[in-house]
């Protein structure tokens, strides 16, 4: 989850995210690991009665007033947030894992997933564009099965960190661009011709301004014959669902939550309610969604990674024409 990019995974492009949509509709099938703290910090009030619910009240103030005086240290600007993030990672100044970064070998399920529903609902003699690469993780899982890569980020420092990280891989580059600027995009979408996009995690940061137009751009690139795969996140509840589902308490917040907090735009919902808005039927036919689980790094030095409900989908712009692929007039729920 890198940023959108302006372009993300990857780290997002961003200004503030907007108020919580309603509870979304795919959010999947109940994972403890996403509604319990993490092992060995249990959230006071758990016990039945009066003196349970009095401990968890209080417990959720001693949170909020944290995660309230973390979130003042957030840079101020959006496209800052991104760049000063990086910035901290690549100089040491932030230390703790990155929180969408699964360790080695423990995120392969949801990438397969990723990869899998891609090398069938898309051409795949097309380029694809990554948009919110970050540091480019992702990207080069995509060079698997696509002929070029192109990693997109709006933070110069992640796509240098991305540059330097997999230098080696053929037909992989990238480069800084705000993909929430359609301008920008176009001209991308010049140089490439027809292309698939990749996005992970960077609509439900964006503010609903900054989702259409990183929809608009994500059109432009698309061409005749390109589709979309976006997963994101899509945490029932509200704000405290999320942080208690990562282990956070009012005694504690775990290392990779605390400077995520510190440092990174307020998380959000997107589920297929917020697709639809952002993608509407008019202009976009949708060939495939469904929900998913996205994997974190472990909250604890040992421990398991962490899990995030999310949501993922397959669309077309509607009057697209697909090569080796049907158009898809009929959604398909998985």
């Amino acid at each position: 989850m890198s940023g959108p990019v302006q372009a993300g995974g990857h780290s997002p492009a961003t200004d503030n995210a907007p108020p919580h949509d309603p509870a979304p509709e795919n959010a999947g099938p109940p994972n403890t690991a996403t509604r319990n703290p993490a092992p060995g910090n249990p959230a006071p009030g758990n016990a039945a009665g009066p003196a349970g619910r009095v401990a968890r009240a209080a417990d959720t103030l001693r949170l909020v007033g944290r995660v309230a005086a973390l979130s003042l240290h957030r840079p101020r600007r959006p496209d800052g947030r991104w760049d000063a993030f990086w910035r901290g990672v690549a100089h040491g100044s932030l230390r703790e894992p990155i929180i969408w970064d699964a360790a080695p070998g423990t995120g392969n399920e949801e990438i397969r997933h990723h990869l899998q529903t891609m090398a069938a609902l898309m051409d795949t003699s097309l380029p694809v564009v990554d948009l919110g690469c970050g540091n480019g993780a992702l990207s080069g899982r995509l060079a698997g099965i696509f002929p070029s890569v192109v990693g997109v980020d709006v933070s110069p420092e992640a796509v240098a960190a991305a540059h330097a990280a997999h230098a080696r891989i053929p037909d992989l580059s990238f480069r800084s661009l705000d993909a929430t600027q359609p301008e920008a995009a176009a001209g991308l979408a010049r140089e490439l011709g027809d292309a698939n996009v990749f996005v992970r995690g960077v609509f439900h940061v964006l503010s609903r301004r900054r989702q259409a137009r990183l929809a608009a751009s994500a059109e432009a690139l698309l061409g005749a014959r390109g589709r979309i795969y976006l997963v994101e996140t899509n945490v029932p509840g509200s704000a405290l669902s999320y942080l208690r589902g990562l282990g956070a308490t009012g005694e504690r917040i775990p290392g990779p939550l605390r400077q995520a907090i510190t440092t990174l735009p307020k998380p959000g919902h997107f589920g297929a309610a917020q697709r639809a808005r952002v993608f509407p039927a008019r202009r976009w036919t949708l060939l495939a969604e469904g929900p998913a689980i996205l994997k974190t790094v472990p909250m604890e030095p040992g421990g398991p990674p962490g899990s995030i409900p999310a949501y993922w989908a397959v669309l077309a712009p509607r009057l697209q024409t697909s090569g080796n692929h049907t158009s898809g007039k009929v959604s398909t729920r998985w």
